[in-house]
């Protein structure tokens, strides 16, 4: 069967009519305002996606900065000895490489471990340290720079002895609380009270 071909047409088609009242008048501003709104939108979206991947990446990086909400967190380049601590033979040094637990679990540990001071300290400051402890009890764990979370529960107040079998009042009127979890394990190395 032969093939037919077709020939374009001379006519072009009529473009199609409307009447005046079904066209809507374009207004030059309208279109500058829309151009402009969507650009800004587009950067906003832009610097929002940058933001969210530069947050994942900085806390992903060194969870040791981290602020858990309502605690604080104290670098650990520069790690300086707590008196109280030192006067225990506990000495805190900066570790060399990254927690196995994050700071979060170390607290939430340390907040099973001391449900009491974790509910009545006043502030928590969480630390990832070395720790080093020659213990003066025969019966006691030594401690070679271990790596560990140091929570530090501050301002716990005191309870009140019963005034007729102690009638000393206290020296302050708050203590605090130095719980130490291994960084590796979660397990409490140590706890002391000051």
């Amino acid at each position: 069967m032969p093939v037919q071909k077709v020939r374009p047409s001379a006519k072009r088609p009529r473009p199609i009519e409307l009447a005046e009242e079904d066209v809507a008048p374009v207004r030059s501003g309208s279109i500058k305002i829309k151009r402009t709104s969507a650009f800004l939108g587009g950067v906003m979206l832009m610097l929002a996606i940058l933001g969210i991947f530069w947050w994942l990446g900085v806390q992903r990086s060194d969870t040791s900065h981290f602020a858990f909400p309502g605690f604080a967190s104290t670098p650990t380049a520069a790690v300086s000895q707590v008196s109280v601590l030192l006067a225990e033979g506990i000495t805190l040094g900066a570790p060399a490489s990254s927690a196995t637990l994050n700071q979060q679990q170390a607290i939430l540990v340390a907040h099973q471990l001391e449900q009491d001071a974790a509910t009545k300290a006043k502030s928590v400051t969480a630390s990832y340290v070395t720790v080093s402890y020659t213990p003066t009890l025969a019966t006691a764990a030594r401690l070679n720079n271990v790596a560990a979370w140091m929570i530090w529960y501050q301002r716990i107040p005191y309870v009140p002895a019963d005034a007729s079998v102690d009638p000393t009042p206290f020296p302050h009127s708050y203590h605090d609380l130095y719980v130490f979890i291994d960084a590796t394990t979660g397990k409490e190395l140590l706890a002391v009270w000051s």
